[in-house]
């Protein structure tokens, strides 16, 4: 059996999490000690600060609407109770008509089969997606 199907299902709860975090979804998804690494570089470790930091963010005025939208996911098994999901996308506001380009992001998750054979996230981490700058491109001519 493949386990693309359960890593797409978790990570479709992954959007539903972004809009209402709760305990329950973050237990169901996350290992207790997870780790979450920010776009901007911030390490949250545990389900309560990455449950705390997501709260905080639901609660913003700015984020009221928004929606996290994956756009693609690669999974790969690194072993029997081991698999990574890479997978782009980004949150939309409220007030656009669609995700833009220019703030899509891709994000790496760690997905551990756990004792009574569901599968959670050890370890996440977004990143912007950018251009290469002026010094990227001259360094990889």
């Amino acid at each position: 059996m493949t386990i693309d199907p359960i890593i797409n299902g978790k990570l479709d709860k992954m959007e539903a999490l972004f809009q209402h975090p709760t305990l329950a979804l973050f237990n169901d998804l996350f290992t207790e000690d997870c780790d979450y690494i920010t776009f901007n570089g911030q390490h949250l470790k545990g389900i309560e600060e990455n449950l705390l930091a997501h709260q905080r963010l639901s609660e913003m005025k700015l984020f009221r609407g928004a929606t996290l939208q994956y756009r693609s996911v690669q999974i790969k098994a690194t072993g029997p109770d081991t698999a990574i999901a890479i997978a782009t996308g980004g949150i939309k506001f409220r007030w656009q008509k669609k995700l833009l380009q220019n703030r899509l992001s891709i994000n790496t998750s760690v997905f551990i089969r756990q004792s009574d054979g569901d599968w959670k996230i050890a370890s996440f981490q977004n990143g912007r997606i950018r251009k290469p700058g002026l010094l990227q491109r001259l360094l990889t001519k």
